[in-house]
């Protein structure tokens, strides 16, 4: 294997394909039998988690430069907290407004009767509350912003984290068509945290911020319902622009890796990021044969 001083677009976008492919494949199996909780961790350690572990072992990269695995100041975190609970609002209001297109356009979308049933238990809802609130904001933002942007913004030194989050909103088409918009929103403000402050603790606390809030809000029942709140319309513009406030107070410290090449990166494994758009394309049409009936499970 050919050693490099910094992740490459190639590896990136190699790594993602396989991570969406064994993400997807996993799933399939393990969802319906080992339930949505024990199925999610699976998700996160070895697909999302180990690959970039392991290739910053074979390369030698130093995981504090190359991953941003460093601290920051306590108002960046504060910071970090309230932009999460904040933008969240503002994505779950496109959820919904996709969610209702989607049903009045293709019918309601139907899970699979064994799924619910495990995932209903209480064993795995405690695994899938943790997974999300805790275990998935570690995984994915060492995999998105910590590995995949340290590639993007060789390539791209300005908007590599804007190409690193339209990556993370594709990947959860996996979820549902619904979520990949308000996805992609809060994985360039991640995106944009980490490149402003050059740790990932910040983009960290503000996906667990944001689940944490998802988590509590579907308890409450509050966006479950077949029809859009009023005030979501004045509440999600709002909470979009307070969180713009929010992300320009955070404070810059850019990381200061030498090792980094101050010339633009050529984009690579163009191939992997392709297969990646067709299978995120096939999930899609899968989806929107459930929802018309044409399948009987997802």
């Amino acid at each position: 294997m050919k050693r490099t001083l910094a992740p490459t677009t190639a590896q990136a976008n190699t790594l993602f394909f396989v991570t969406v492919l064994l993400t997807l494949l996993g799933s399939s199996v393990f969802a319906s039998r080992l339930g949505m909780g024990t199925n999610l961790w699976i998700n996160e350690f070895v697909y999302i988690l180990l690959p970039p572990l392991l290739l910053a072992k074979l390369q030698g990269w130093p995981l504090e430069g190359v991953y941003k695995l460093r601290g920051t100041s306590v108002k960046n975190c504060l910071l970090s907290i309230l932009a999460g609970v904040s933008l969240w609002l503002t994505a779950s209001y496109v959820t919904q407004i996709t969610r209702l297109f989607l049903d009045k356009a293709f019918g309601g979308l139907i899970l699979d009767e064994a799924v619910q049933s495990l995932e209903s238990t209480p064993y795995q809802i405690y695994l899938f509350l943790m997974g999300t609130v805790i275990l998935a904001p570690i995984c994915e933002e060492i995999f998105f912003r910590g590995f995949v942007q340290a590639a993007y913004e060789r390539y791209s030194p300005r908007y590599g984290y804007i190409i690193t989050g339209i990556l993370f909103g594709s990947y959860h088409a996996l979820n549902g068509i619904s979520d990949v918009v308000p996805a992609t929103i809060l994985g360039v403000a991640m995106g944009y945290l980490a490149h402003r402050t050059g740790s990932l603790a910040p983009a960290m606390l503000f996906h667990a911020a944001a689940n944490m809030t998802s988590m509590f809000s579907g308890f409450l029942g509050i966006f479950h319902s077949n029809q859009m709140a009023g005030w979501m319309h004045l509440a999600a513009p709002a909470a979009l622009v307070l969180t713009v406030f929010l992300l320009r107070r955070v404070q810059g410290e850019p990381a200061t890796d030498e090792s980094e090449p101050q010339s633009r990166e050529a984009l690579g494994g163009i191939l992997f990021l392709v297969l990646a758009v067709l299978l995120f394309a096939v999930v899609g049409v899968l989806e929107i044969l459930l929802r018309l009936g044409r399948l009987t499970s997802w």
